[in-house]
Parts: C-alpha cells; sequence; structure tokens
C-alpha cells in the first residue's frame, strides 16, 4: 500500500540502526519491507548468526500531514505491547529496542520480534468454518484480556492533563469533534450536521463504564497473524496498537469486524466474549453504543484517504461513506 505517511528508508541507513542497537556483532544479510500496511514503513530483518527475523517499523516524519490523533502515536503501540506482555497472555511481539529521540533518522522507531505466521485476512480463505469460529472465539478471549487492562483517565495516551477525560462521554466527545475538525479541513464531503445530532441524542449510552479499558480499535483480520499446527490455524500474535486508547471495550467490536453492520451476528465470537468478560448479555444499549463506535471508524475511513493514491481512495472514500450512511440510520432510529 502506497501512503504518503510512510518514512522510507535505504538498505544503509536500516544497517545502520541495527547497528546503533544490536552492536557489530549482528550483520544484516536480508532486508524485506513489508507493503501490507497503510501507515507505517515497515522492514523485515534478516541478521548473520541469527536464527530469528526482527521486524523494524519505522514511524512518520513529523510534520507530514495527518489526522490529529495520528500525530506521534508509535510511543503508544511499545506501551501497550509491554502492557500486554506483562499483564495477559495475549500473544504479541516482543519490543527489543526503540528510539523516540529523532537523533538517528527523522522519526521515531522501534525493533520487535518477527510473526511467521500468516495474517488472518488470508489465511481465512483456506479455513473451515468450525476452525474459523475457534479462532474468532479466541479472539475474544485475548480481547477480553486486553479489557482488563485499565487505565486513570478516558481517551487518547497523553500526557498532557488536559487530554485526559474523567467521563467517557467527554473524552469520546472530544475525540469526535476533533475528527470532523479534521475531515472539514481535508474538505471531505460527509453529512457533518447529522453526524453531530446523532452524537447528541445518542450520548446517554455513553455512560457507566466502570473504568476506562484498554481498546485496540484496529483488531481486524489484517493485524491476527495465525499459523498452521495440527489442530488447524491457531492464532500467532496480534499486532498494530498504535491507534489504542482508553475507554469503552465494545470500541474494538466493529473495528474487528470491519465488514459487519451488526456484532450480533457474529455468534461465536460474541458468546465468547461475553463469557470471557462476565457480561450477563448484549443489550440494546450495546447496539447503539455498537454504531457509535462504527460510525467513528467510517468517518476515519473517510477523513484519511488524502494520503492515498487516486483509485484507493476513491474506492475507500465511497464505501465509508456508505458506511457512515447506515450508522446514521440506525442511530437516529429511536427504537
Amino acid at each position: 500500500m502506497k501512503s504518503r505517511t510512510k518514512n522510507l528508508l535505504t538498505d544503509q541507513e536500516i544497517k545502520n540502526l541495527v547497528k546503533i542497537n544490536f552492536k557489530d556483532s549482528h550483520q544484516v544479510t536480508h532486508i524485506e519491507e513489508l507493503k501490507g500496511g497503510m501507515f507505517n514503513a515497515i522492514y523485515l530483518i534478516s541478521r548473520a548468526g541469527e536464527k530469528e527475523k526482527i521486524v523494524l517499523k519505522v514511524g512518520v516524519i513529523p510534520g507530514t500531514p495527518l489526522l490529529t490523533y495520528e500525530r506521534d502515536i508509535m510511543p503508544t503501540e511499545v506501551a501497550c505491547y509491554r502492557m500486554i506482555k506483562e499483564k495477559t497472555s495475549v500473544p504479541v511481539p516482543t519490543v527489543l529496542a526503540y528510539d523516540f529521540s529523532k537523533k538517528h533518522i527523522k522519526s521515531n522507531y522501534f525493533f520487535m520480534t518477527a510473526l511467521t505466521g500468516t495474517a488472518l485476512a488470508k489465511a481465512s480463505r483456506k479455513m473451515d468454518k468450525e476452525n474459523l469460529e475457534q479462532i474468532k472465539r479466541r479472539l475474544a478471549e485475548y480481547l477480553a484480556q486486553i479489557h482488563e487492562i485499565t487505565g486513570s483517565y478516558y481517551g487518547y495516551f497523553s500526557q498532557d492533563p488536559k487530554q485526559q477525560y474523567q467521563t467517557w462521554k467527554d473524552a469520546f466527545f472530544h475525540m469526535f469533534g476533533q475528527l470532523l475538525q479534521d475531515a472539514r479541513g481535508h474538505k471531505v464531503r460527509i453529512p457533518y450536521e447529522r453526524i453531530e445530532k446523532a452524537l447528541k441524542a445518542n450520548e446517554k449510552y455513553l455512560h457507566d463504564l466502570a473504568a476506562p479499558s484498554l481498546v485496540e480499535y484496529d483488531c481486524h483480520d489484517g493485524n491476527v497473524f495465525v499459523k498452521e499446527t495440527e489442530k488447524g490455524y491457531q492464532i500467532e500474535g496480534i499486532l498494530d496498537f498504535e491507534r489504542a486508547f482508553w475507554g469503552d471495550p465494545l470500541a474494538d467490536f466493529p473495528t474487528a469486524f470491519v465488514f459487519v453492520d451488526d456484532i450480533r451476528r457474529e455468534k461465536a465470537f460474541l458468546e465468547s466474549y461475553l463469557k470471557a468478560s462476565r457480561r450477563t448479555a448484549y443489550t440494546q444499549e450495546d447496539v447503539k453504543r455498537y454504531q457509535l463506535y462504527r460510525l467513528y471508524i467510517a468517518v476515519i475511513m473517510a477523513a484519511e484517504t488524502f494520503r492515498y493514491g487516486f483509485v484507493y481512495s476513491r474506492l475507500q472514500g465511497a464505501w465509508a461513506k456508505r458506511q457512515i450512511k447506515k450508522c446514521l440510520k440506525a442511530l437516529e432510529n429511536k427504537r
């Protein structure tokens, strides 16, 4: 995927970073750009004397046009990997080294262990229904564990007290308001007044959370890697936590199943999640919250298209705008 956000490095720059972080004993023997991502430049690296490959993830150069929430988000991903490793059994890569000083290159970067499996988006085409449902049940269990990690405020990760909200409603309204401001700045044609009216009409569903939970908000099947075993495919690891925030656990559902209008259609996933999270039911209030969070990701997908090529930008933008209309219809329905 070509994107204006990718900070592509030369082989020599990559070798220099390896030398700085792993010393002279690890000579680079092969570098492969992993082109599936849509935001960062990512490289798979082989080193002499080392059986396991490593991954270099290179952040966006400061000053590159971005949506506001996307600025300087790589530290969030590193923090999430470390918390998840410490507090759960969820399989994620191990962070090997990182540097946010921008001393050696113009952006943040970090190294992590490589996953050797296949993205679920691709592997699912080869799975039978039973194996795919097993994967979805396990994913639900892993998300429930992630959601047990709690923070001290709501909103995106921030050191600024003004960006640390004490209620989820205030945080979500701020997040959505900033996104709409970005979309207007990029002249994205979406029904702003209808969106704002729908948010206000449904704000009552954003109250009464027990605590700010860790939400990945990017757990789609391209970020879930699986490996084939004697017992079928199993989840090897989950990637890309840079868009994480502290909020409502249910916000992870529409990004995990981005093509699903109603999560109740994913029966295996939902039943497993309710059991793992000790929730008694998926309520009518949850249905509305699902649509609010689905609306948010749809607006993000419409607003971010400025950085892609013409054809992909048009395709994603058209799809996102259709989803916005569907979400608004559901949220405007008073039932």
